[in-house]
């Protein structure tokens, strides 16, 4: 057995709510110091099949589609840096809730009994810069 040094990325949670979709989402999100953050964002609602998150940093704007009752939330990755706001409008009589965390990504070493491979499930993930 050999061992290997590896480098794993460790969520650290710096914020998260769980608003209600007639109240929607309006949050502006710091993330200072040097390590990335993740948004991930789902939504459990009776009736709404689809809530459109608009992200926003800077000049740069953009809508995505979030499919309530998904089994897996949706990702968005952000560098350390400008703030950026998530924007979810309100739903008149909405009925559900809207889950968001957002995480930051420490580093973490440790030493492996063997050396194994892995790959990153990117499916939902997206960056934002």
């Amino acid at each position: 057995m050999k061992s290997a040094l590896d480098d794993g990325a460790r969520p650290e949670l710096v914020d998260s709510a769980s608003p209600s979709v007639a109240s929607g989402m309006d949050r502006t999100l710091k993330t200072p110091g040097t390590r990335p953050y993740t948004l991930t964002v789902t939504c459990d609602t009776d009736g709404i099949e689809e809530l459109t998150l608009t992200l926003s940093r800077g000049e740069q704007e953009q809508a995505y589609g979030i499919e309530c009752g998904d089994p897996q939330a949706d990702q968005f990755n952000f560098p350390a840096g400008v703030p950026f706001t998530a924007q979810i409008d309100p739903v008149e009589d909405g009925i559900g809730l809207i889950f968001w965390r957002l995480d930051t990504i420490t580093r973490m070493r440790w030493r492996a009994a063997t050396t194994t491979s892995t790959a990153a499930r990117t499916e939902g993930t997206q960056s934002v810069g």
